[in-house]
């Protein structure tokens, strides 16, 4: 395996609430590589929160912040990236992963799983506002509106409402390993 090998990004794409903050935080633990959530990136650049930038700028302003996040990423290497639900459906972002040779991890989820988990916090800006069921109604629509970009990962995972994050990261390791990706940190 080249050193290259060792260096590629591995993002993180998947719906809100899927886990991948927190499993890509505990995979780039695991591999001794940094962390970068590209929202958290782009709440430091804009200087406020998501919901801030969606009600004051606009989605289209929050997307192009996310495009040039999901490009600074790309290219440092040794990094474990974890997108926003969206990120993935801008065909600039796919484009810039696939150039950048990495590894594209999907993690899903079936609405119930994601409708119980946003439900626990009311900072999501795409169902503000919403009831339960229209909550309910908008996750089933943008999921089937992003299943086809979803689908261009390498890898995908299942996160039900039964699975631990260090289950997960588990599995993402033998997933790796099978396809002779190193998990463990390089020396």
């Amino acid at each position: 395996m080249s050193t290259e090998d060792l260096d590629i990004p591995i993002y993180l794409t998947g719906f809100m609430a899927t886990g991948k903050t927190h499993v890509g935080r505990l995979l780039a633990r695991h591999l001794q590589r940094d962390f970068i959530d590209t929202d958290d990136m782009i709440s430091e650049r804009a200087g406020k929160p998501i919901p801030e930038i969606f009600s004051e700028d606009g989605e289209e302003a929050f997307r192009q912040w996310e495009r040039d996040c999901v490009e600074d990423a790309a290219y440092r290497g040794h990094v474990v990236v974890a997108l926003g639900g969206g990120a993935i459906a801008q065909p600039e972002n796919l484009e810039t992963i696939r150039r950048a040779g990495a590894l594209l991890v999907c993690l899903s989820a079936d609405v119930e799983t994601i409708l119980e988990r946003v439900c626990r916090r009311d900072d999501r800006p795409l169902l503000a506002g919403l009831s339960r069921e229209e909550k309910r109604e908008k996750i089933e629509a943008i999921l089937t509106e992003r299943a086809p970009f979803y689908a261009h990962a390498d890898v995908t995972l299942a996160s039900t409402s039964d699975s631990r994050p260090e289950t997960m990261v588990q599995e993402l390791l033998e997933l790796m390993a099978a396809r002779g990706l190193p998990t463990e940190p390089r020396r």
